[in-house]
């Protein structure tokens, strides 16, 4: 496997068996709904899977993104990229990530980390980010103890970093990294969101930490800057390089939810992805704190991918996250990301304003401690 060790840092949560649900040593791996018949019958053949995902593809690119393909194209002069910058998009464009170590001083990403840290214990979080939410487990996340949650979900997101943490501006929004976004997808993004996120390690991997794709219908890319050393212990990123392309052997690999079979939470199991793509040829992106790992999110891959679940010396990931995506057929803007004062905004330079989608906060007092 490809990696690049590095050291960590402790920044562990103590277990507490005080969870309302469910503790680590609990969890079992819940009945997954299978998807429609028609559905399952598709991916049951490769080949016209493949075609059907490059049509939708197309579709979402070509047409639906008409609009933003044609601002990246006016906007060409300050879009144009450095060696560093095309190094990174060749590598997203034929394995479907790209790795930059140690990008950021270490210095930079530690202030942010403790504010980051700060929040999460002070639960200056969002209330309704996360799995148990988003599956109707839990109405939301609210009288919760900060140790509950780490006994009992994947992940969780601060509340408005942007109004918080002030420095998050110069990473979020480095020009480098929008470089790259833009030309890999070709497009100015009808979404760029700007999250922190917390993970916790659990007895079994949980829900995105199985193999999956994100979606097969329109480009995904998400770009980790990590606030934390990233070894085993931290849980890495790992992908399957070139299974982003849709070609017939991408879509061999069977859902566990196709298959039937109650198990990683409905995704690939590891052994489903093995049987196409040997376990030798798997990248796990090991990288020390500041460094920015991009994927294409419709190729293969998990994470944090803790290779020894339920091991106690694993400790939670922290890190900046970046989602991008082109046009989804019924999804549109929630009107609460990057929610920003306006003088930050005007700070912004033209490229940096062309990714903010700004939802301006005027007044001090609007500001929450945290978000529902």
């Amino acid at each position: 496997m490809a990696s690049a060790q590095q050291v960590s840092r402790p920044d562990a949560t103590k277990e507490d068996s005080r969870g309302p649900n469910l503790t680590r040593e609990r969890q079992r791996a819940p009945k997954t709904r299978q998807p429609p018949f028609l559905v399952r019958i598709l991916r049951m053949q490769p080949a016209i899977y493949s075609a059907i995902c490059r049509t939708r593809l197309f579709y979402s690119r070509r047409l639906a993104g008409a609009k933003e393909r044609s601002v990246f194209r006016r906007n060409r002069d300050i879009l144009r990229m450095n060696d560093f910058e095309a190094r990174q998009v060749e590598s997203l464009r034929r394995y479907g990530y790209a790795l930059a170590s140690r990008y950021f001083p270490a210095e930079l990403t530690d202030r942010i980390y403790g504010q980051a840290d700060a929040m999460f214990r002070n639960l200056q979080i969002d209330f309704g980010r996360a799995y148990s939410v988003q599956s109707g487990q839990r109405a939301d996340l609210r009288n919760l103890s900060y140790e509950q949650l780490a006994a009992t979900e994947k992940m969780i997101a601060l509340g408005d970093p942007l109004l918080h943490i002030p420095e998050l501006f110069q990473v979020a929004f480095n020009e480098s990294i929008l470089r790259i976004a833009a030309n890999f997808l070709g497009c100015i993004p009808p979404l760029y969101r700007v999250t922190v996120v917390r993970d916790f390690p659990h007895n079994r991997p949980l829900h995105s930490s199985n193999f999956h794709k994100d979606n097969d219908e329109s480009d995904s890319v998400q770009i980790f800057i990590y606030l934390v050393d990233i070894d085993d212990q931290r849980g890495p990123l790992v992908y399957v390089p070139g299974s982003n392309h849709y070609d017939v052997r991408s879509c061999r690999p069977r859902l566990s939810r196709d298959l039937g079979i109650d198990g990683n939470d409905g995704r690939l199991s590891d052994e489903e992805v093995k049987r196409v793509y040997p376990r030798s040829g798997w990248a796990v992106l090991r990288t020390a704190r500041g460094s920015i790992a991009a994927i294409h999110g419709n190729g293969i891959h998990k994470g944090p991918a803790w290779a020894r679940p339920g091991d106690p010396s694993n400790k939670p990931r922290t890190a900046i996250k970046l989602d991008l995506h082109g046009h989804k057929v019924g999804v549109v803007r929630d009107g609460r990301e990057n929610r920003m004062r306006r003088p930050d905004f005007e700070r912004l330079s033209e490229l940096q304003r062309l990714f903010a989608h700004p939802t301006f906060i005027e007044d001090e007092q609007a500001i929450p401690e945290s978000v529902n």
